[in-house]
């Protein structure tokens, strides 16, 4: 399945589901483009969390947290739900994530043209 289809197919369960990527005003698009950001970090500290308690395992003697096997699916978790709101937050600002980020992949290849080995 490709991208734009996921995209697709989630932004389609989030309307079902009454979460509105299409507004009346700017008002009310600015207010839900504030809510997913805050989701957005939310997940990111999910998985910062996560991270950390991976690092205190492996640099702290007697600390029982996971290892970074044992976290790895939760970790891929919260990426997934970080993913899905980016999806959101582009789809709300009228944008296409799949071409955005094939424009900046390419943007990116000139830019590091002189890092690559």
């Amino acid at each position: 399945m490709d991208l734009s289809t996921i995209v697709k197919r989630q932004i389609d369960a989030d309307e079902r589901r009454g979460f509105n990527v299409r507004f009346d005003s700017e008002g009310e698009r600015h207010d839900q483009l504030t809510r997913d950001l805050v989701g957005l970090v939310g997940e990111v500290g999910e998985f910062a969390n996560e991270l950390k308690k991976v690092g205190l395992t492996l640099n702290t003697p007697g600390y029982a947290g996971p290892t970074l096997a044992d976290a790895a699916p939760h970790l891929r978790e919260e990426l997934a739900d970080a993913a899905i709101y980016l999806f959101r937050l582009s789809t709300i600002l009228g944008g296409d994530i799949e071409a955005d980020i094939l424009a900046k992949m390419s943007i990116n290849d000139t830019r590091y043209r002189e890092l690559e080995r």
